[in-house]
């Protein structure tokens, strides 16, 4: 049994450390499905448009149109009494977002870890990404363009080019996505002012659809309907980050061989009592082939017993791990610094792992029985080695 839930634990932990990511990206980030400009375009074409052709689809239940440029971001300039001197900078990613539908589709405000979220209508405020701050990036060492000494309530002044304007820091983002920590967020209107999005063409439009395992289906329509000429459309297995992907096979392998070590030790428990059980039998065995047994059903009966303890082990680990652990990882994820990791455990993949661990328990069942059951009769009768 802890053999059988070494096997498939181990490697469901490793991986589930990167589906947890893959959960928070799909729910927090990219949603369902993924529309972004055709490879020949800049920006999604007729984006209003787009709109109203998706609001017909009943399957689509929550959606964000998002506008994304890099900006310069200035802070503590009114503080700065050299005007000669190095200034407080940093290029930050900015993102339009209408803030009802993204709190709609994703849940940003869970995100704001100081201030508040952004309240619809207002104007004049942004959400800074936690990445973006020195106190927070700090962790990370000097890898990110941050600015010093800024908070909720600070003003600092956003420039694209020569166009700049002033922002009130109406809270900190942070989250173990990365989308979210190293981004900022203003209201859609104040972003094409500040870069001059007169066409009303978005970069990005995220949607989330009532049954997420048929968003391949919901595709497929649209693609049908045409929308495809105006965008590129992605489900999210297509749109996920490769690297993700690289990363789950990683652990993947690196899981199973982790539980190999402990199949083999699990083979050799068997070997170990199998053996003793047919040593302190010895005489038994040979009086059953003085009288005529055959050997091979000697051999069958303690593989038998092997096969016993390799479906009874591998039926209570299952039990354990389909009734208890995987609800219980689900509702209590561990808590990693880049992820909410959970248990993954895979049917097909544990049905291998159960057919190889059977097998091995045979062989680890067969081979002492082989070896107590060939020796010679009469030595095994009268005790002689």
């Amino acid at each position: 049994m802890l053999t059988f839930l070494n096997l498939i634990a181990v490697s469901g932990v490793l991986v589930g450390l990167i589906a947890g990511a893959e959960v928070a990206v799909r729910e927090k980030s990219i949603g369902d499905i993924i529309i972004s400009a055709n490879d020949d375009q800049e920006r999604i074409l007729e984006t209003e448009t787009f709109i109203r052709e998706l609001e017909a689809f009943p399957e689509v239940v929550e959606y964000s149109v998002r506008y994304e440029s890099g900006g310069l971001l200035e802070a503590n300039y009114r503080e700065r009494r050299d005007l000669t001197g190095e200034r407080d900078v940093a290029n930050i990613r900015v993102t339009g977002i209408d803030p009802l539908n993204e709190e709609a589709m994703t849940g940003l405000s869970t995100e704001v870890i100081e201030g508040d979220y952004l309240v619809p209508g207002e104007e004049g405020y942004i959400l800074l990404g936690a990445l973006y701050t020195e106190e927070y990036a700090s962790n990370f060492g000097d890898i990110f363009e941050t600015v010093s000494g800024v908070g909720p309530g600070d003003t600092v002044r956003l420039s694209n080019g020569k166009v700049s304007k002033e922002f009130i820091i109406k809270g900190i983002v942070q989250s173990k996505v990365d989308d979210v920590s190293l981004n900022s967020y203003i209201p859609d209107r104040e972003f094409r002012r500040l870069f001059n999005r007169i066409d009303r063409n978005a970069d990005q439009i995220v949607i989330r659809v009532s049954n997420p395992n048929k968003n391949s289906e919901v595709k497929e329509a649209m693609v049908a309907s045409g929308l495809n000429d105006l965008a590129k459309i992605q489900t999210y297995e297509e749109g996920v980050p490769k690297f993700l992907t690289d990363i789950k096979n990683t652990f993947d392998v690196l899981g199973s061989f982790i539980g190999s070590i402990g199949l083999i030790v699990a083979s050799i428990t068997i070997f170990i009592i199998i053996f003793i059980n047919a040593l302190s039998r010895r005489q038994q065995i040979g009086i059953l082939k003085g009288i005529g047994i055959d050997r091979t059903a000697i051999e069958i009966a303690y593989v038998l017993q092997a096969a016993f303890y390799a479906l009874a082990g591998s039926a209570l680990g299952a039990l354990i791990t389909y009734g208890f652990l995987v609800g219980y990882f689900q509702e209590n994820p561990i808590n990693f610094p880049f992820s909410d990791g959970i248990l993954v455990a895979e049917p097909i993949s544990t049905l291998y792992r159960f057919i190889t661990l059977f097998f091995i328990t045979l062989l680890a069942g067969f081979i002492p029985a082989w070896i107590i059951v060939k020796q010679n009769t009469l030595n095994s009768i009268l005790g002689r080695k």
